[in-house]
């Protein structure tokens, strides 16, 4: 007993000159110049024609962004014809008339006493698909267990996937798309007369939408039908196509865009809306080879995660360079794509093939991220039978 007294009477001490010793290390990185910005976002539809400008900031600042105001944006024609952008918000600035496909453009912005320019770019054929089909596939994902341990799971669903022609003036392509699900809520399918359940969801009470929460904790909410959507996405990485390397194929076929589970209640905020199939909304650019290596030179950024065989992080240089003065390094890229939307109506079934419905949609109303209608269903709610 004396012996692990004098033990611990020895070990505090020795505990305390190791901790007095514990240093928080703070790695020095060096204040930067600052550096233009240039985020374009051109093609041939009139609401996606704009560009951003703005100054990079250190890595341990928490300052808000700067923008650039006040500069001459322009997109020059190869014959000369310019079309000048106007500054409608700080460091926003929008071109009122578009490009044309298979006209040359560069981007040309005057700033203080430089001159920024990028290269000349074709802008590319409107693209096109040639089919869009589904895929019954079981992803694997993982997810943490009740004891907080990741688990991997098999999670059945149907995979979207396109088949896009190519042609020498279009070849690559880089798509976005947006699922919104469509839930309802009927409050004569609660066994539960009271609604004790709906009131008990306080997340509910956390999620706007342009109506309003989507199911406010109110006592007349319960006495009406609801007819409510939620969008999807997935930005995390530029979704890019384009031929593999020697192929002389007239087309890209079975290209992935997005998977969706069968268990739908997956993307719902409640146990109580139920739901009621899937919008489709795909947006499809055609881009330039250069456009293609830009995106994907980016996802090889994006995608790294701390891996031995990560690539290294390097900065991704853009097409916009400093006429005036060299030295001055531009970060972004002149993008000028051409562009199209397609919308489809998509039951996902039951796992059989036969069960699924789906359809081209030819009205395109606009639709909210979020919300909900009480009684009757918004303009864009789609169901199996055509409108």
């Amino acid at each position: 007993m004396k012996k692990s007294i004098f033990i611990l009477i020895w070990l505090v001490p020795f505990i305390f000159l190791l901790n007095a010793c514990e240093e928080y290390y703070t790695p020095e990185i060096d204040a930067m110049k600052q550096l233009m910005v240039v985020d374009s976002h051109i093609t041939n539809d009139p609401k996606q024609n704009f560009l951003t400008i703005s100054k990079t900031r250190n890595y341990y600042s928490t300052s808000a962004v700067e923008w650039v105001s006040g500069a001459l944006v322009e997109l020059v024609e190869s014959n000369f014809q310019i079309i000048k952008a106007r500054e409608d918000g700080p460091g926003y600035y929008v071109f009122p008339a578009t490009a044309v496909p298979g006209k040359k453009y560069r981007l040309r912005i005057t700033y203080l006493k430089d001159i920024y320019e990028s290269d000349y770019v074709v802008m590319p054929p409107i693209p096109a698909i040639d089919s869009l089909y589904t895929r019954h596939e079981v992803e694997k994902v993982y997810r943490t267990n009740g004891y907080g341990v990741p688990e991997l799971f098999d999670l059945p669903g149907r995979q979207i996937y396109i088949d896009v022609p190519t042609n020498p003036e279009l070849q690559y392509y880089r798509f976005n798309c947006r699922s919104v699900i469509q839930w309802v809520f009927n409050p004569y399918w609660m066994d539960d007369p009271a609604n004790v359940l709906i009131h008990k969801d306080a997340r509910l009470d956390k999620l706007a939408s342009v109506y309003g929460p989507i199911i406010p904790l109110g006592e007349d909410t319960s006495k009406h039908y609801l007819y409510g959507w939620i969008s999807k996405t997935d930005n995390n990485l530029f979704n890019l196509v384009g031929p593999k390397e020697f192929s002389v194929a007239q087309r890209i076929e079975k290209h992935p865009i997005v998977s969706l589970a069968y268990n739908s209640y997956e993307y719902l905020d409640s146990t109580v809306q139920m739901p009621y199939n899937w919008i489709i909304i795909l947006d499809q650019y055609g881009i330039t080879k250069e456009s293609f290596d830009y995106h994907e030179r980016l996802n090889r950024q994006f995608s790294a995660d701390g891996t031995l065989f990560d690539p290294l992080i390097a900065q991704v240089y853009g097409n916009i360079k400093c006429k005036t003065d060299a030295d001055k390094i531009v970060l972004g890229f002149f993008d000028l794509n051409s562009y199209k939307q397609y919308r489809y109506y998509l039951n996902l079934g039951t796992g059989n093939d036969n069960t699924v419905v789906l359809r081209q949609l030819d009205q395109y109303f606009d639709i909210p991220d979020r919300g909900y209608r009480k009684d009757e269903p918004p303009i864009f709610w789609e169901t199996d039978y055509k409108r």
